[in-house]
């Protein structure tokens, strides 16, 4: 009885030994099954504000540099790096990403990069390569390719404002500035799946601001401003405060001209659309009284996508004295004017400007 009961106990443990591998190897196959991933190529696409209607000939003195990032470990956190890409030809545009992964597009567009973008030899590279803002980790400066590089090395600079810009004047053929004037667009797409025959469509949003300084004539004595801009620190920027302009006049009127300037931190931009604080100082020295020397300070916000023009102007006797600041944005105007009285009195009216 015993030795029956002993060997219906082994056979028991054999048949359930035989079952549980059957399961694991169908638990094996299954799991395989869903970890099989097979690459999707598709295409890249730009719109928004970076989305133009230029010919092939007109549209490849622009660069675009992207980088893609997916969430390798599935959990939702798009951060690992996948490939980046330096181009000046929208048709080129084109990915091969892995099924079953979120990916997150990061691209921006500098607006006749190659006519503006230094591309030379830069840092410790022997070969030409665009530099800021398109350097990347592992190098100062990045080949155009018209293709994505695979791996973890990225485009490091897409997100700031430094650029490094020709210079017929400087000896080493370039010079760098953190709010540069150029034309900068930024955009990103997030939680992408791929699907065969698809497109990434990446809205860009231009990252820029412009002003305009204006210092009216004056009878005698010499009238000067200057501009000072004081970014927040953001992600990638530190704050530092940027001296962006300063003039003087006599008897004529000065007149920097409008001109466009990238942020210094395009990603916050893109992302808050915030206004750069800024400080105007203004200065009148008289050649007749010393008493009628005068100057003080105002804040000046420049805001995205608007045109701010600021003049100073005052009367040598201490009368009168005023700043106007006048914004335009694109086909539309949004007007801010500040007086300086000689009480210091400020009046401001503002008609809001819908977004473009």
């Amino acid at each position: 009885m015993e030795m029956e009961a002993l060997k219906y106990s082994i056979l028991t443990t054999l048949a359930l030994s035989i079952c549980l591998q059957s399961c694991e190897k169908a638990n094996l196959s299954n799991n395989e099954t869903e970890e099989e991933a097979e690459y999707i190529t598709l295409s890249l696409g730009i719109s928004g504000d970076g989305n133009g209607t230029e010919t092939r000939s007109d549209s490849d003195v622009h660069l675009y540099g992207i980088n893609v990032f997916y969430d390798s470990k599935k959990d939702g956190n798009i951060d690992t790096h996948y490939a980046y890409g330096l181009f000046d030809n929208k048709q080129d545009m084109t990915i091969q990403l892995l099924s079953g992964y979120k990916y997150r597009f990061s691209c921006t567009m500098v607006k006749n990069g190659k006519s503006l973008l230094y591309c030379g030899q830069y840092g410790s590279n022997t070969f030409s390569g665009y530099a800021k803002t398109f350097q990347t980790d592992s190098s100062p400066s990045t080949k155009l390719s018209n293709a994505f590089v695979y791996g973890t090395t990225y485009l490091s600079g897409i997100a700031t404002g430094t650029a490094t810009l020709k210079s017929s004047t400087s000896s080493t053929g370039y010079v760098e500035h953190t709010i540069p004037s150029i034309e900068r667009f930024f955009g990103q797409v997030t939680d992408y799946t791929p699907v065969a025959g698809g497109t990434v469509v990446i809205p860009l949003k231009k990252t820029v601001f412009a002003a305009r300084f204006i210092i009216a004539s004056v009878p005698e004595g010499t009238l000067s401003g200057s501009c000072s801009i004081k970014p927040d620190k953001t992600s990638y920027y530190d704050g530092t405060e940027i001296s962006a302009w300063s003039g003087s006049t006599k008897n004529v009127i000065y007149d920097s001209g409008a001109k466009i300037y990238s942020y210094p931190d395009v990603y916050d931009c893109w992302k808050n659309e915030g206004a750069l604080n800024s400080t105007v100082t203004w200065d009148f020295a008289s050649s007749v009284f010393s008493q009628w020397n005068q100057s003080g300070t105002k804040a000046v916000s420049f805001k995205r996508n608007v045109l701010t023009t600021v003049t100073i102007a005052c009367t040598p006797d201490n009368s009168k004295g005023n700043i106007v600041l006048n914004e335009e944005t694109m086909g539309e105007d949004n007007s801010i004017y500040m007086y300086l009285n000689s009480d210091g009195i400020i009046v401001i009216g503002i008609e809001p400007q819908p977004e473009d």
